[in-house]
Order: C-alpha cells, then structure tokens, then sequence
C-alpha cells in the first residue's frame, strides 16, 4: 500500500495521517488521472503519426484536426451581460465567505 501510495507521488510521511477511506479515495484518483493522460498521449501519438504519414506521402490531402473535432466559435462579447455575471461571481464569493464565519 505504502508503494502504490508513493508511486502516485504523496509524501510517504502522509501516508500514516490517512484512513483507509482516504487513502482508497486518493490512490483510486491518482490511478484514474494517470490511466486518463495515458489516453491522451496515446491519441496525440495517433494524431500525429497521422500528420506525419501525410507529410510524407500525400502533403496535398492532409486533414485538418480542427475542422474534424469541430473547433468552436467564440461569440460576441456583450458588456452589460459580462458586467452582470462577473457581479454575481462576486456576490457568490462574498457570500461563501460570510457562511465561515
């Protein structure tokens, strides 16, 4: 248990101040998050090993990733609408920040 929990790079000297429930918490998190990047990487490598066989064998017809994944649009900003929701973040805030008082 001590190794998976250093594998995951937490402090071995944290491990003794964690129940079972955190500790299974904390390590099922940190396997997620590692077996998640690896997909990443693994569709990045795909990608572009992709580009890379186009570049050299057909430069005309390479695809272009953007239009496939289709990339958004930023819409147009609205000042009032901007005011009004950067306000009520801040309403949020002060109000999570009186409840610890």
């Amino acid at each position: 248990m001590l190794s998976t929990w250093c594998e995951l790079g937490n402090h071995h000297a944290d491990f003794w101040t964690v129940s079972l429930r955190e500790y299974d918490l904390i390590t099922r998190a940190g396997i997620t998050a590692k077996k998640d990047a690896i997909a990443v990487q693994r569709v990045l490598n795909q990608e572009l090993s992709t580009l890379v066989s186009y570049a050299f064998h057909k430069p005309e017809k390479m695809p272009d990733f953007t239009k496939v994944n289709g990339a958004r649009t930023t819409r147009k900003s609205n000042p009032k609408r901007d005011v009004a929701q950067l306000r009520a973040a801040f309403i949020g805030m002060h109000a999570k920040g009186k409840k610890g008082r």
